[in-house]
């Protein structure tokens, strides 16, 4: 099995802040240094502008870099002229930056529709990760987006084709994504029974987290009960348990495209 691991880099929840990339995001990465696992950061081209260096040096130890929009806004409320100015925004950013094109796409809370879509494959993107299938938390969250869940939830759960040189990549999830909410929430048995079930619903697993779910959110009532200190000690017990299995392989999404 394939297994990748995402984030969704933004500014911090309710503050705006950067506190994540500072403390956050290198929780995660000790985490992923000890187990030599490449992951994947989405990141809004305004952010990587902000600090480059940051993201540069991210590239150079082996991670990939991929676009999470021009800023965190969601593409379905945008008009098409505005997303086409937001992704060659973007990709000319990214290049001035990193020196080259970015393969990958994630819209900002899974806002992708079939416009974004074709401009995406319109300017050489190789792939999109923004549907999560069988995903019934979205609907708590975002209610009002009803007709836009019921349009994702039964897009295929395997990677595949979504346009004719654009690939899919969806999140895994049964009934719960796999995102940084379960292993937050959730004791380890359940975890590791909700991880059994995902293997066998999911051909690959593709898991994400903010990058602002590593670190104390004081206005937040959900890292109130349930602290980020719980999502850090179930992550490398989710890495440490998928590890043991010697057939599993940890890639970036770039390279599941370029195999």
């Amino acid at each position: 099995m394939q297994i990748f691991f995402t984030f969704d880099v933004e500014p911090d929840l309710h503050s705006g802040m950067h506190k994540s990339l500072e403390i956050g995001l290198p929780r995660s990465l000790q985490v992923l240094n000890k187990y030599n696992i490449k992951a994947t950061f989405f990141v809004p081209a305004l952010l990587l502008q902000q600090f480059p260096n940051y993201f540069k040096k991210l590239e150079k130890q082996g991670h990939e870099i991929a676009i999470h929009g021009y800023k965190h806004e969601r593409f379905d409320n945008l008009s098409k002229q505005e997303k086409e100015f937001r992704i060659i925004k973007s990709i000319q950013i990214y290049k001035s930056i990193l020196k080259k094109n970015p393969k990958g796409f994630r819209a900002p809370q899974h806002s992708i529709d079939n416009q974004t879509l074709i401009i995406l494959e319109q300017n050489n993107f190789l792939y999109d990760s923004s549907y999560t299938p069988f995903n019934f938390l979205q609907l708590l969250f975002f209610p009002k987006k009803f007709r836009f869940w019921l349009n994702g939830i039964f897009t295929p759960r395997k990677i595949y084709k979504i346009k004719s040189n654009l690939y899919e990549l969806p999140i895994s999830s049964f009934l719960i994504p796999f995102v940084s909410l379960p292993l937050r929430i959730f004791p380890w048995p359940i975890i590791k029974l909700y991880l059994n079930l995902l293997k066998l619903t999911n051909q690959n697993l593709i898991f994400y987290a903010h990058s602002w779910d590593f670190i104390r959110l004081s206005q937040s009532k959900i890292d109130t009960i349930f602290r980020y200190t719980n999502l850090l000690k179930n992550f490398e017990r989710t890495i440490f348990y998928l590890s043991k299995n010697k057939s599993n392989r940890f890639l970036t999404m770039a390279q599941m495209i370029a195999e």
